[in-house]
């Protein structure tokens, strides 16, 4: 291990002929740092983490994301707690869309309206260090994985509820990215009645999986998606109905990937699942009874942070050599 990632921790036992006492040495964790930077239609929020997954710094800016008030933001990140730039191991960007993590492009964030873009390549012109991106869901997996409900899980998916829907696959501890980077697209999951109805999904559009289970979707019923679980707790017909209609879809589709993949676990995340308790257990007893493999289901404990966080996680992940 490098020796600026260990630490002396005392004095070992004297040895049986009385020699001189070893000295031990632990892992250091704040002899270096991760920089996380997740990028969104209204803004920058910034993660600066330890080895270990220890936050020191989280902040959220709205702030345009053009690579040079990327790069002032980072610097003045860094400033405010005192960390020096030749203490970064490696920057790690979590992005609204699909991205080419191998290659470092954005090939499509209709949200930022960015497509094709070597964005890995331009932020190098800012920083001589490693820098990282990949999709914001698979980087909220990763997050869950590193300090989150999926710690010491090598099989797991991570299904993210917002305005759309998406997944991460880890499998045998590592992501799933797919031949296109498109592994996890969830939204454009079609059921039988989808088939019969001719409801297709097309590319860059919402799928009609997004069309059930979202928080666009739920929305429509009612004020908010905590409006709608509110009234739904409090017995109203309509909004229980809207609900469960929504467990049964959701159930379906979690059932589905049980059975493709086998997964340990399935974790939900994103903002529809900060309304989702009381409806956990109906969820897993139906899925439970759809398929006969079984598998454990529960929310995210992760907040804002988990994007950011698991962009450091994968950037840590693709410098393990020097860690």
């Amino acid at each position: 291990m490098p020796k600026k990632f260990v630490s002396e921790t005392g004095l070992g036992d004297s040895t049986k002929e009385g020699g001189r006492r070893a000295i031990k040495l632990g892992f250091n964790p704040k002899s270096g740092y991760g920089v996380g930077v997740e990028i969104t239609k209204s803004g920058l929020h910034v993660c600066i983490a330890d080895l270990d997954g220890n936050i020191d710094y989280l902040k959220r800016a709205e702030i345009p994301a053009d690579r040079e008030s990327i790069h002032a933001y980072i610097v003045k990140s860094l400033d405010e707690i005192e960390v020096p730039m030749d203490k970064v191991i490696s920057l790690g960007f979590s992005i609204p869309g699909l991205t080419n993590s191998v290659d470092g492009i954005i090939v499509d964030a209709p949200e930022l309206k960015w497509e094709q873009v070597p964005f890995v390549a331009e932020m190098k012109r800012y920083f001589d260090k490693p820098i990282y991106i990949n999709n914001d869901v698979n980087c909220s997996a990763l997050a869950e994985r590193w300090i989150g409900a999926a710690q010491n899980i090598d099989d797991f998916v991570y299904i993210h509820i917002g305005a759309g829907v998406g997944s991460a696959i880890v499998a045998n501890g590592s992501l799933v990215h797919g031949k296109d980077y498109m592994a996890g697209e969830l939204g454009y999951l079609v059921l039988e009645e989808d088939l019969l109805h001719r409801n297709f999904n097309n590319l860059g559009e919402y799928g009609v999986f997004d069309k059930k289970v979202s928080g666009q979707a739920l929305a429509q019923y009612a004020s908010s998606v905590e409006a709608l679980f509110a009234e739904a707790r409090r017995g109203a017909e309509a909004s229980s109905r809207v609900v469960n209609r929504f467990v049964n879809h959701l159930s379906l589709g979690i059932a589905n990937i049980v059975s493709l993949l086998n997964p340990e676990k399935v974790i939900i995340g994103g903002e529809v699942s900060r309304f989702m308790q009381p409806v956990v257990e109906q969820i897993q007893s139906t899925v439970s009874a759809i398929t006969p493999i079984r598998t454990a289901i529960g929310l995210s404990g992760l907040g804002e942070e988990a994007g950011a966080l698991g962009a450091i996680s994968f950037a840590f992940e693709q410098e393990k050599s020097v860690i």
